[in-house]
């Protein structure tokens, strides 16, 4: 009977072993802890967390029965956020996440992002305006940029463009064609990837987004065609190839750092922002929408 028994524990274990290896699973958080408190505990850092509650408003499909909201209140604060180190590093990662825009009084000033610190942090660093060298950082967010509210990048890497003057560096962006706009009071499920470059001389990495399952753009060595103007980048097909992504100049520096962001600078006092998140997901694989 023992010996049944065993079999049986030791033939789950494997089982959840191989189930675990298949998704390629990195970090889950579904936001269904008991309190904001113990949620924290599945982070490594955070800010503004005591205006953080739980809402039973979940996604269509969701398992669960609560979602997170981050409030923006200005003339208080800037929102808030949760910060998630993978030490391990990475050479390609997909995040998806499940998001609600209750208000949208502001335009939201930084989203969601993902990318490499070298050495790993625990908590999200600065340099905004920076160019990165090579062999410290990158960062991608995806953003509902500016007042249009579209869904597109913001980027930091090595090789990324100045704006107007060569020590001018903001994040790049790459306007998808059609542009996408944000769904106001709507779940959206959100995926996006980085695929670091490979050898580490090479422009071979890249990133892409979709919004509820369909791509929306992906940008690697050759595709799309478009053109710069300054720091932003505009997909056309009568255009030369994109050059692709030197995320990097060393393997040491890797994807070891998910950030989910609601950062918001230029409100109106009385006009408090919300925001929902649910069912996010770190993995090595797409991931995409409940089916």
């Amino acid at each position: 009977m023992f010996l049944k028994t065993l079999t049986t524990v030791s033939v789950f274990f494997i089982s959840c072993s191989i189930l675990v290896q298949k998704s390629g699973m990195v970090f889950q958080e579904d936001f269904e802890a008991s309190s904001v408190q113990e949620m924290l505990l599945n982070w490594d850092d955070s800010d503004n967390t005591g205006k953080m509650i739980f809402t039973s408003d979940v996604p269509e499909g969701s398992k669960g029965k609560q979602s997170l909201m981050m409030t923006y209140t200005p003339g208080s604060d800037n929102g808030g956020y949760l910060y998630k180190t993978l030490p391990e590093g990475y050479d390609t990662l997909y995040a998806r996440f499940y998001v609600k825009f209750i208000t949208s009084y502001s335009k939201v000033h930084h989203f969601v992002k993902m990318g490499g610190n070298n050495p790993p942090s625990k908590w999200p660093l600065g340099n905004a305006g920076v160019k990165p060298k090579g062999d410290d950082r990158f960062i991608t967010g995806i953003e509902p940029i500016g007042d249009a509210w579209s869904w597109d990048f913001y980027t930091y890497w090595m090789n990324m463009r100045g704006y107007a003057d060569p020590n001018y560096f903001w994040g790049n962006t790459f306007n998808p064609d059609p542009p996408l706009k944000v769904e106001q009071g709507k779940w959206i499920c959100v995926d996006f990837m980085m695929k670091m470059n490979d050898p580490v001389d090479a422009l071979n990495g890249e990133q892409a987004f979709w919004i509820n399952g369909r791509k929306v753009i992906h940008l690697g060595q050759g595709f799309p065609n478009g053109h710069w103007v300054w720091d932003r980048f505009y997909p056309a097909p009568d255009s030369t190839a994109f050059e692709g992504f030197q995320w990097r100049n060393t393997d040491v520096l890797k994807l070891n750092f998910f950030w989910l962001s609601y950062y918001m600078t230029d409100g109106i006092p009385g006009q408090i922002d919300k925001v929902l998140f649910d069912d996010v997901m770190v993995a090595t694989e797409y991931i995409g929408p409940f089916k």
